[in-house]
């Protein structure tokens, strides 16, 4: 990953924070900690990381504040955990009138990269009502208690690490099964499908949008209407092409450019095979049937 480059700005902020130095615990290539720590209320508190190389992980006691990733702002409050995963540039600050006090921790290494990411939480980053304060605290005793057991401390903190992103993992599909909110991800993909059918609909960016992983969002929508969000896109996209096809002149070219396909080649074949017919047969056939009822 690139060099992360860090700004913490106004560093009278208070702060009880532990850090750690490369090479001080075993197996840091592996799991390390970067630091770890409690952040009290003060507005002033911003940091600003480019391409990180930790993972900032971290629960919001009280108070709230702004994330930019992405070109996304989230606003985690009390209660609340979030994730910057690794390689990305974040900003994040506490909010000018009820900034937030928390506690956090920045990891690293191999394996924290490989529990992210077989979790499916590196594209997620706001996990709301999740209660994992316990965990967190468990993890900042260990370190203020075993600083200078370097072992014990290795062995506790990623058990406590590998918990509490399991808990994220289960929370997160949980809120998401029950569709809490006023309206559940699965509805707002299918309605944001519905409204976006001549765009290129892609899972992965489908899924950032209800702040899920690809297979999350996958296995919400099936639960909700029985089918995959890509064979949805695709059946919404060949139903769009029928009323097309029957009710305009456009050339199957300019249907399939329109649809954003990728050619009107793949456009076709994919045509053929869900509908039974080519394009050019199903508009000559649906004149006939329009001429006959005539």
């Amino acid at each position: 990953m690139g060099k992360m480059r860090k700004k913490v700005r106004n560093t009278s902020i208070m702060e009880k924070i532990i850090t750690f130095l490369p090479g001080q615990l075993p197996g840091e290539e592996l799991f390390g900690i970067e630091m770890t720590g409690i952040t009290y209320p003060d507005s002033r508190y911003r940091v600003d990381r480019e391409h990180s190389n930790v993972h900032c992980l971290e629960y919001v006691i009280r108070g709230k504040g702004q994330i930019w990733l992405d070109g996304r702002l989230y606003e985690p409050k009390e209660g609340d955990a979030y994730l910057l995963a690794a390689g990305k540039t974040h900003h994040y600050q506490a909010d000018g009138k009820e900034p937030w006090e928390k506690i956090w921790m920045n990891v690293s290494g191999s394996l924290s990269d490989s529990l992210v990411n077989a979790y499916g939480l590196a594209e997620q980053v706001v996990f709301r009502d999740c209660p994992v304060y316990p965990l967190f605290q468990e993890f900042l005793h260990v370190c203020t208690v075993y600083e200078k057991i370097s072992r014990k401390l290795a062995e506790r903190t990623v058990l406590l690490f590998h918990e509490i992103l399991l808990n994220l993992a289960e929370h997160s599909i949980l809120k998401a099964e029950n569709g809490e909110g006023m309206r559940g991800p699965a509805l707002w993909i299918k309605e944001y499908i519905d409204g976006h059918i001549y765009d290129k609909l892609g899972i992965e960016e489908l899924a950032a949008q209800v702040n899920l992983s690809p297979s999350q969002m996958t296995r919400v929508f099936k639960k909700a209407y029985g089918r995959s969000p890509y064979d949805y896109i695709l059946s919404r996209k060949m139903d769009t092409a029928c009323l097309l096809l029957s009710n305009t002149g456009m050339a199957v070219k300019e249907i399939a450019y329109l649809l954003n396909f990728a050619d009107e080649h793949y456009f076709s074949n994919l045509f053929k095979q869900r509908i039974g017919m080519p394009p050019g047969r199903y508009r000559t056939e649906g004149w006939q049937r329009a001429a006959h009822k005539a």
